[in-house]
């Protein structure tokens, strides 16, 4: 198995903020402001597609 491969989003998350803290603070903002970013889209989109 590839690396990449299996790999669920705690995973993910947990190596995305070590990088950041490794990185500039900056840059974990930006992970979590795109974070958010996904899960209200996800809402706003599953509610649309409930009402219509």
């Amino acid at each position: 198995m590839s690396e990449g491969e299996g790999t669920t989003f705690m995973q993910w998350r947990e190596r995305a903020q070590s990088e950041a803290r490794e990185d500039r603070p900056g840059t974990r903002t930006l992970i979590l402001v795109a974070a958010v970013v996904v899960v209200v889209a996800i809402i706003v989109g599953a509610l649309f597609l409930l009402l219509s």
